[in-house]
């Protein structure tokens, strides 16, 4: 019986990065824009994380700041899905009626 490599646990670091860099690498073209929604939960999570990175923190956008950004992001022209799904994963916050959009936790 082998003792346990740092790679063989669940929750390794390492192998998620490398799971990430290769579902990024799939589903992004070379300008580094979505060129497809996943069908997987597990891949549309990592879109989303990727794709909040470019949301600055502290600032509050319009909706159509948030779309045009978001239409940079991605070839599949589906700005609403995006932002959508943001927000129901709590990526994006935004006023009730949908006058304001931020990424939370404005101080970090």
């Amino acid at each position: 019986m082998r003792a346990p490599r740092p790679s063989d646990a669940p929750d390794d670091p390492v192998r998620a990065l490398r799971r990430r860099a290769h579902v990024l690498d799939r589903l992004l073209d070379g300008s580094g824009r979505v060129t497809r929604w996943p069908k997987r939960r597990t891949e549309r999570q990592m879109i989303l994380d990727y794709l909040i990175e470019f949301v600055p923190r502290g600032e509050v956008f319009n909706e159509r700041q948030v779309t045009d950004l978001l239409a940079s992001l991605h070839t599949f022209r589906d700005p609403p899905l995006l932002r959508r799904q943001l927000i129901d994963t709590g990526l994006l916050e935004r006023r009730t009626d949908g006058s304001a959009y931020w990424r939370p936790g404005g101080d970090g």
